[in-house]
């Protein structure tokens, strides 16, 4: 086969659905098929950052390619199906010369719309995905909970969707060294020992309940900090996104590069994840596969991925959030059986099961 697949996820800082396209290309070049997998994108006047921050002519521009230049580049090339890693980035399928195929993630922006979009905006966005789902040829999601979502809201048959679940990278795995880990903790300024939590000024995410969370702890224990990674989403800072929170001993480093996270997590006493709303969720795996327990929500798709590897909490309970995070921190043996556990639980997501599952759908759609 000739697979095409968008390449716009790969220019931008390491977010899930970069780190899924990324992998995704590079286990499907490894399956030892004879396939060619191509990417597709534009040349970008910026990169690096965000989607968020492109300037609403570099995103018309981005439009006008994907309706209007794709479809023909796709049908010279002989592409035999086209794969979109993202929700906005499939072209209208009825112009395509090939099937297509989407990964939706999950529908946290038609769920939460108000967190995100005026009113206006978020009946547009629902109603333009909407349309994309019910065209495409099949779609990809990433956990059963968000199969069953997508069906909910959408109304298409059972049988377009399926459930792929995510990898661990191969590079997320305990770091001992101590002069791995000492060259990142003076790269980000961390502290000797700190919680960390992973997410961004992103409302979804729900740092402000780790924050809260850890201000009760960090009355027991003032010589623990709280370590927080992501880039600030929609451009909101954590001065603006945490107004009001006692931030005494909370570190906000931004984004800190994918080569960086393994002893980032391996140097965390425990992850904090109290997210509100995941399609997947690879952070905790991400601990897991290095060694750290964690502590993450009780919602969503997070005990189907996570099992029993994990203290599941209700994310906006912060009396729950800050106890369990003290028993983790407390209890050797607790933290012992969260490590184990942990650890053969991340083993189960290979990126490279991803990949085969994939190429079984595109097989199925051509």
């Amino acid at each position: 086969m000739r697979i095409g697949i968008e390449g716009l996820p790969l220019l931008f800082h390491r977010t899930g659905t970069s780190t899924y396209t990324h992998e995704l290309v590079q286990h499907l070049r490894r399956l030892g098929t004879p396939d060619q997998v191509i990417l597709f994108a534009r040349d970008q006047r910026m990169a690096g950052g965000s989607y968020h921050d492109i300037s609403y002519a570099e995103r018309a521009a981005n439009y006008f390619y994907k309706e209007y230049r794709l479809p023909g580049e796709l049908s010279n090339l002989g592409i035999d199906v086209y794969h979109s890693p993202r929700d906005m980035g499939m072209p209208s399928p009825a112009k395509l010369s090939c099937p297509s195929v989407m990964t939706l993630h999950d529908i946290i922006l038609v769920r939460s719309a108000s967190d995100y979009y005026s009113p206006r905006r978020a009946r547009m966005y629902a109603r333009r995905l909407l349309k994309r789902v019910r065209e495409v040829d099949h779609v990809i999601t990433v956990s059963e909970f968000s199969r069953r979502d997508i069906i909910d809201w959408s109304g298409i048959g059972e049988k377009k969707v399926s459930v792929v679940y995510n990898g661990v990278s191969e590079q997320f795995r305990p770091v001992t060294g101590e002069t791995e880990q000492e060259e990142v903790r003076t790269r980000y300024s961390l502290p000797r020992r700190f919680v960390l939590a992973v997410g961004s000024t992103e409302p979804r995410k729900n740092i402000r309940s780790a924050i809260e969370a850890f201000g009760i702890i960090r009355r027991v224990r003032p010589d623990l900090e709280l370590v927080v990674t992501g880039v600030d989403y929609c451009r909101v800072g954590p001065g603006s996104a945490f107004a009001g929170l006692e931030l005494d001993g909370v570190r906000f480093t931004g984004y800190v590069h994918d080569f960086d996270m393994p002893a980032l997590y391996s140097m965390a006493e425990a992850l904090l994840f109290p997210s509100l709303y995941e399609g997947f969720g690879l952070p905790p795996l991400e601990a897991m596969a290095c060694g750290t327990p964690v502590v993450t929500s009780s919602t969503t798709s997070i005990p189907e991925v996570t099992g029993d590897a994990a203290m599941l909490i209700d994310p906006v309970s912060t009396g729950e959030l800050a106890g369990a995070l003290q028993m983790v921190l407390d209890s050797a043996a607790l933290r012992e059986e969260l490590v184990a556990k942990g650890l053969k639980r991340a083993a189960e997501f290979t990126w490279e099961r991803t990949a085969r599952e994939t190429r079984k759908i595109y097989e199925l759609v051509v």
